[in-house]
């Protein structure tokens, strides 16, 4: 979270540097923890 929060990185670079193999894999298991897709929650905590 603290990446997505506090870097511009694209969510496909946060996704591979957490070792996720995909984009889908790693919003689905974000969302499974937030309730919300990785995109939208960037946009409510900034």
């Amino acid at each position: 979270m603290k990446m997505l929060r506090d870097s511009d990185d694209s969510i496909v670079s946060i996704a591979a540097a957490l070792g996720y193999s995909s984009q889908t894999a790693f919003a689905v298991a974000f969302k499974k923890l937030t309730g919300e897709s990785p995109s939208d929650w960037r946009r409510h905590k900034r």
